[in-house]
């Protein structure tokens, strides 16, 4: 099967994972032009279950030059729509879903699962949601409103104690008994979805809102503002920098998209998508 992907708009997920939107077959981290004119899926020769990204008749590989198969067809589909969106120049520093499906394949640095969970673990002692700031009231009102939800859901979903504190200097505000429970969490994913969650982690500077958006607690735009509530907090009183801050928020969006609907598809028995008219 081979299927030409020329979509006159895609579902609002993969539309948020190309919305800012430099490696394969040798590219560099630069714009080129663009090479090909068609962008198409087509079943693996190596396996019918998964699918291949074609650039004209050139199947598309990672920069160590593995060939790229897609088990999830929207996945396949997702991903050909970026390269199908670059239309003069190749902007490879806007695709996030390619950079991040390559990471998972390639695994550049050769990161263990062990040393992937340790590597998220890390940004539990300073999470965003735990540590506060007491200054000024109608900040810290803020943050109340906004983080103690999130705390609730996890605490919740876990039976854990997570608690915030207005205080640096807090010594094992994390008890090792809901360390464990997140860390043995963690460990049921393979290797790539936890590279994926580790890009997010780092995204949001938070292990805890990351679990929220993976748990479908809140929706990206909302966890993505959750983020950076500092900065949302100072854009309402002294008002927002045009097009910095806008372009700003809209990139931390796109990038947590995209590898959300990668682990989304990564841990999801979903093989075949079958898209209605309303969609393509």
């Amino acid at each position: 099967m081979n299927r030409f992907f020329l979509l006159r708009s895609t579902p609002s997920i993969i539309r948020l994972c190309s919305r800012t939107n430099k490696t394969n077959f040798g590219l560099t981290n630069r714009e080129r032009k663009r090479f090909y004119k068609q962008v198409s899926i087509a079943e693996s020769s190596q396996s019918p279950t998964k699918y291949e990204i074609l650039l004209d008749q050139r199947k598309l590989k990672t920069p160590l030059g593995t060939l790229i198969t897609i088990e999830n067809e929207l996945l396949a589909l997702a991903l050909a729509q970026e390269w199908h969106q670059q239309y003069t120049n190749i902007d490879l520093s806007s695709m996030h879903l390619n950079a991040l499906l390559n990471t998972t394949i390639d695994n550049p640095l050769k990161i263990t699962k062990t040393q992937l969970v340790d590597k998220i673990m890390y940004f539990l002692d300073w999470d965003t949601v735990l540590f506060r700031s007491d200054h000024p009231p109608e900040f810290q009102q803020l943050q109340t409103e906004s983080w103690d939800p999130m705390l609730s859901f996890i605490n919740e979903q876990f039976q854990t104690n997570f608690e915030s504190t207005y205080y640096l200097d807090v010594k094992d505000l994390v008890k090792k008994n809901d360390r464990d429970t997140i860390q043995k969490y963690l460990t049921s994913f393979d290797q790539p979805s936890l590279t994926i969650f580790l890009f997010i982690a780092e995204q949001l500077k938070s292990i805890l809102l990351t679990i929220c958006l993976i748990k479908q607690f809140r929706t990206v735009e909302n966890i993505s503002t959750l983020s950076r509530l500092e900065t949302e907090f100072q854009i309402s009183r002294w008002s927002n920098v045009p097009y910095y801050h806008d372009y700003e928020i809209v990139d931390i969006r796109s990038k947590i998209s995209a590898a959300y609907l990668i682990f989304y598809c990564l841990n999801n028995n979903i093989t075949r998508t079958v898209l209605s008219k309303e969609t393509i």
